[in-house]
């Protein structure tokens, strides 16, 4: 959808915060000069996949703030996606 788009992405680039942490954004995008890291939820009815997200979005909340977008996996995730992709990089 990205690229249909022209959305100018990567994918799982290692994403470094000042004190040297690092994470893999499912996807880098880089949006009229700012970068924003998309992540897919894909298996939150697990427990130990939930309490890691749940260290990964503070992480990313204390160090790049505005700049994460999610989807969740679901039947509507194409549906979900392409409302994501219109409402925050069109």
């Amino acid at each position: 959808m990205l690229f249909d788009r022209d959305i100018s992405f990567l994918y799982e680039k290692p994403l470094y915060a000042p004190d040297g942490s690092f994470y893999l954004p499912d996807f880098t995008i880089i949006w009229r000069g700012e970068k924003f890291y998309w992540e897919h939820l894909g298996l939150l009815e697990r427990e130990e996949y939930k309490r890691h997200w749940d260290t990964k979005k503070a992480w990313y909340e204390k160090h790049f703030s505005g700049h994460l977008v999610t989807t969740e996996e679901s039947g509507n995730l194409s549906i979900e996606a392409m409302k994501l992709i219109e409402t925050k990089f069109s």
